[in-house]
């Protein structure tokens, strides 16, 4: 189900049975409206109650931080689950995604991009016959079979026994301010006009609730109406209730202290969410001056802030009210500068700090950081080459640990393609990118790269010059193991692992140690772990757990090219639970893939083949595959494939892949790291797990095997206890892969 706000849902129980009605003949439904009115939360209420009746999926997508129209397949994509680490044609992979399971889709914010989302809702509703698509705008979307439905005010009219829906709502929100709130007998007909003066809209009477707390009810609505006065009388074009909403947003921010709306201009230049560190440099202000004007603006509801995670965040209508006033005040370009500085300050000691126990934080931050990070590359790709291509090529384990490929490999593109900048920030941008396509087998384009990097270094400070030396080598290592020349790959490692001991940066090593294992094993050296031992010990004494992972996985190959098929499965074991937080696509599928291998080394089962699928499935979402890798790591994959395939049968092989290709990130590691047989099931656990495998609910298990539904869940939640998984997909994935025997595992007792 979709998250809605923990905030009271106030009326609208007519305008929810008029979507539902409509959402259930036709499989697209635009709700427009005046900005304000509620579209959003409407739509997502409406969808939560849709999916619960017809027991759908349910996916939502904000839009309002888009603005290249060419981006709506790809957003839309990326809100789905893998769909960040996919490099597919995003029409593509939402059909695959969206194919089998009937879903509703929420599209929010449509109006800036519409004909972009036109066209790109009407070719998926041609390709997906089971999706359901709600959308908000502005404007209809003006696509065949769509239905739309104009959002009204909140009602206005009362009845003796209920205030109206718009009354209810400023109640509702003033005593979330103060539980003590309470109209007099007097102040319900001044309430009700105070609504009628803000047209029932909602977002106009959430902010006139938070100055109840001090602002007599009479003196809110004296502001108020002399306020809209001046503005309707500009005029009643089209744009008259946009004004209607603006008249708000004015009065809220002339009520602000001069100190407010400084930083209400200043947070407006935050595209998603940001933290208190993050406002204090854009506002260049200390964090305990700024703290105290946050509190004030959440209070005002002009800034929402997330418990949760601690960060805030600004209504698109609000920041942008805060961006027009930068503008005219002249501020807006120092306020893009700062948040450019303060991003990529942040992305430099990221950059720094990466080898060592923080990992798990920065690509935390980072990943949550996306929006912004993104939003000060294309200030610096506007007006600073040298910023531009420092930050990009600072976000290198942004790009390459998220298994952000595809996007990495754009703005590489966009700041390499920049004309000027430094030999040092520019020679740094060419071994990120660099390194960025040869995870995606692209060797033409890392080579052309390489080459200029090459060029540059020599010509930067002696410090700079080292280290670049030293990723020339590992990235000129990789790009030989990809192309089928472990040895001349190995010659490379051991360059790059000589250089990075001499300058005293043995964490730069790291990398190359564990590849150096990877060729010797190619070359069919026994003992090729020793460099990767190295690595993990060092990994180990700093902390660091990325490339504590891929020695591991170097290792566990070494062990099975050596024929040592227990040791080389605790090391593909152990590769999956060392990377507990980093959750590097890239070295999860290659842990899959080995673990694979070394299943049907022994015998060949249906669990080889759903850890082929889980893998496949996460190859193709960031973009890239074993065969990219080199010759070598797609001959044992083959083999692999060719073994399960022949003792399974094809048809039992295709099953048990597509179990495998159900499960989630988080469900295949569980899977893939747990052991064969582990935890047993009793008889009606068996019966039970059989019945999730054939895709019933518990109540449907229940009825067959004429238990109680309490019962049922009971024996689930004991499964996967015993299992160590966390979903019903991983019970069916494992019932797969473990072939019980199909003796009336659901029969009637």
């Amino acid at each position: 189900m979709l998250s809605e706000s923990r905030s009271e849902f106030v009326g609208r129980r007519a305008e929810l049975a008029t979507i539902g009605a409509l959402l259930g003949d036709a499989r697209l439904v635009t709700l427009t409206g005046v900005g304000g009115v509620g579209k959003t939360r409407l739509a997502l209420r409406a969808a939560n109650e849709y999916a619960r009746s017809r027991e759908v999926l349910t996916w939502f997508v904000a839009l309002d931080t888009l603005q290249d129209p060419q981006r709506v397949p790809l957003t839309v994509a990326r809100a789905l689950p893998l769909g960040e680490h996919s490099a597919r044609d995003p029409l593509d992979f939402l059909v695959d995604v969206l194919a089998d399971t009937p879903a509703i889709v929420v599209l929010d914010n449509c109006e800036h991009l519409i004909d972009a989302v036109s066209a790109f809702a009407d070719e998926l509703l041609d390709a997906v016959p089971g999706l359901t698509i709600l959308a908000t705008s502005r404007r209809r979307l003006d696509v065949d079979g769509e239905q739309v439905y104009a959002v009204p005010p909140l009602s206005l009219t009362e009845d003796s026994a209920a205030p109206s829906d718009a009354v209810a709502l400023l109640l509702s929100r003033a005593r979330a301010a103060d539980a003590a709130f309470e109209l007099a007998p007097r102040e319900w007909a001044v309430a009700a006009e105070l609504c009628r003066a803000l047209d029932g809209l909602p977002l106009a009477i959430e902010l006139a609730a938070t100055r109840l707390r001090a602002l007599p009810l009479t003196d809110l609505l004296g502001r108020l109406s002399s306020r809209f006065t001046l503005l309707r009388a500009a005029g009643r074009s089209a744009v008259a209730r946009q004004r209607t909403l603006r008249a708000v947003v004015d009065w809220s921010y002339e009520l602000c202290s001069p100190e407010q709306r400084a930083l209400w201009d200043a947070m407006s230049v935050f595209r998603g969410r940001f933290d208190l560190a993050a406002a204090a440099a854009v506002a260049e202000r200390p964090e305990a001056e700024v703290v105290d004007i946050l509190d004030d603006l959440v209070a005002q509801s002009v800034v929402e802030a997330d418990r949760e995670s601690g960060g805030f965040r600004m209504l698109e209508t609000i920041r942008a009210y805060g961006r027009e006033r930068s503008e005219e005040h002249g501020t807006r370009p120092s306020l893009l500068r700062r948040h450019l500085d303060h991003y990529r300050r942040l992305a430099e000691r990221s950059h720094r700090e990466w080898y060592g126990p923080h990992q798990r934080q920065i690509i935390a931050a980072q990943r949550a950081d996306r929006a912004e990070l993104h939003a000060a590359l294309a200030t610096a790709v506007a007006i600073d080459t040298d910023a531009a291509l420092d930050l990009f090529g600072r976000l290198r384990y942004h790009w390459g640990v998220s298994g952000l490929l595809p996007e990495g490999r754009a703005w590489a593109t966009r700041v390499l393609g920049l004309p000027g900048g430094g030999s040092v920030v520019r020679t740094r941008a060419l071994l990120t990118a660099a390194w960025l396509c040869l995870l995606q087998g692209d060797l033409a384009e890392a080579d052309e790269l390489l080459t200029e990097a090459e060029r540059l270094a020599p010509s930067a400070p002696p410090a700079d010059a080292a280290q670049f030396a030293i990723e020339v080598h590992r990235w000129r290592g990789s790009h030989a193991l990809f192309s089928g020349d472990p040895r001349r790959g190995a010659v490379e490692f051991a360059r790059s692992i000589r250089l990075a001991t001499d300058a005293g940066h043995p964490e730069e090593a790291l990398l190359a140690q564990f590849q150096l294992t990877t060729a010797r094993c190619h070359l069919g050296e026994r003992g090729a772990g020793a460099s990767a031992q190295a690595a993990v010990r060092h990994a180990e004494a700093i902390g660091e757990m990325w490339m504590r992972s891929l020695a591991m996985w170097s290792l566990a190959l070494a062990a099975f090219c050596d024929g040592e098929l227990d040791e080389a499965e605790r090391y593909g074991r152990a590769s999956l639970t060392a990377d507990d937080g980093i959750d590097d696509p890239v070295g999860d599928c290659l842990a899959l893939e080995i673990l694979s291998w070394i299943d049907a080394a022994r015998v060949p089962t249906e669990r080889s083949a759903v850890l082929l699928g889980a893998a496949r499935t996460r190859w193709r979402r960031v973009g890239s595959d074993i065969s990219r890798l080199g010759p070598h790591l797609t001959a044992h994959h083959d083999r692999c494939l060719t073994q399960v395939r022949e003792s399974l049968g094809e048809r039992a092989f295709e099953r048990a892949v597509s179990a495998g290709e159900q499960l989630s990130p988080a469900e295949a590691v569980s899977f893939a790291a747990s052991a064969h047989g582990s935890g047993a099931l009793s008889e009606r656990e068996s019966q039970v797990a059989a019945g999730i495998h054939a895709g019933l609910s518990n109540r449907e298990i229940a009825d067959r095997l004429v238990l109680s539904i309490r019962t049922v869940d009971t024996h689930v939640q004991r499964i996967l206890a015993k299992l160590g998984f966390g979903s019903r997909t991983q019970i069916a994935a494992w019932f797969e892969a473990t072939s019980p025997p199909p003796v009336d595992t659901l029969r009637i007792t």
